[in-house]
């Protein structure tokens, strides 16, 4: 039996690096050791990886050096860059184009040998420039750059489509879009998918959602899971859309100013859920499942599960 391979998480407190560390840790043939990097060892939500069996690394990715010494030994890694994160808005502070940088260059220092990214298309090229998220266009630029790096026997991009888990947030739960990713039953398995056999990935955006459903299907899945009225209301404008400031909501706004230029093509191209569908069964049988639990989680199921009484 061989040795488990040593995958690194960059961002793995937050809800996607989280996913990946507990499928990972999951797999029943102990194919994998998960080091979590995180710049407070004292958060719960480092506590709670610790507990499930991750070793927990203190670094930061805007130290380089710290950042090497914690892809040591690494045969992969997974690197989540935050642009919501509200230290981005600090003068003298590093982009999220040059944290995602320093730490891709660390990696390929230490060894990694493949790399996976939570990256994006450029909204920039697929609407021919007439229209920019920039927080699209950043994750595309770190992910260009991990690509550029000859180190890496692969690098595969898991592109997430917008959070079922917004629906639990009071700020957010009243903005439909379009397609949908169950951060913490899915998304994690498409990496897990990907980090099984990296090379038939290699090189591929992989379109990381759960489901592709129109928002007024999904006000009627609520409805008919919680026997509640609910109604649906389009905006007329994109600046219809209150932001209050908060980065996390510009973001939101501009991915959807995004979908509206592209024509609805939050990828570029129209979505297609079979390679989710063959990463998410991969990586759910590898922890011993079968079944239902192999699939994608639907909308509605997510809806019962969180608000059926």
């Amino acid at each position: 039996m061989s040795s488990p391979k040593l995958i690194t998480i960059f961002g793995a407190t937050g809800n996607q690096g989280r996913s990946v560390a507990l499928s990972l840790l999951g797999n029943k043939a102990g194919a994998f050791r998960v080091r979590a990097i995180t710049r407070n060892p004292d958060s719960d939500g480092a506590k709670a990886l610790t507990q499930a069996g991750a070793e927990i690394f203190k670094a930061d990715g805007t130290a380089r050096d710290l950042m090497v010494a914690a892809f040591a030994g690494s045969w992969g890694a997974f690197v989540n860059t935050n642009g919501d994160d509200p230290a981005l808005d600090e003068p003298g502070h590093p982009s999220e184009v040059d944290i995602g940088k320093i730490v891709v260059d660390a990696a390929a220092e230490a060894g990694v040998k493949h790399i996976v990214y939570s990256g994006m298309v450029s909204s920039t090229e697929v609407t021919k420039g007439k229209y920019t998220a920039q927080a699209f266009d950043n994750k595309n630029t770190v992910g260009r750059y991990a690509s550029s790096k000859t180190e890496f026997e692969t690098v595969n991009i898991v592109s997430p489509g917008n959070y079922m888990e917004n629906f639990l947030i009071e700020e957010l739960a009243g903005i439909f879009g379009h397609p949908y990713i169950a951060i913490g039953d899915d998304y994690g398995d498409l990496v897990h998918g990907v980090l099984l056999d990296p090379a038939k990935y290699n090189g591929q955006l992989v379109q990381g959602f759960s489901q592709s459903i129109k928002p007024g299907d999904a006000l009627k899945n609520f409805e008919e899971v919680t026997g509640k009225k609910a109604r649906y209301v389009p905006m007329e404008s994109l600046d219809d859309l209150q932001t209050y400031g908060m980065r996390a909501l510009e973001t939101v706004k501009s991915v959807f100013g995004f979908c509206q230029a592209s024509g609805g093509n939050y990828y570029g191209l129209p979505n297609d859920a079979a390679p989710a569908a063959q990463l998410k069964k991969a990586a759910a049988e590898a922890q011993g499942k079968s079944g239902s639990e192999t699939e994608l989680l639907t909308i509605k199921e997510f809806f019962k599960r969180h608000f059926a009484s």
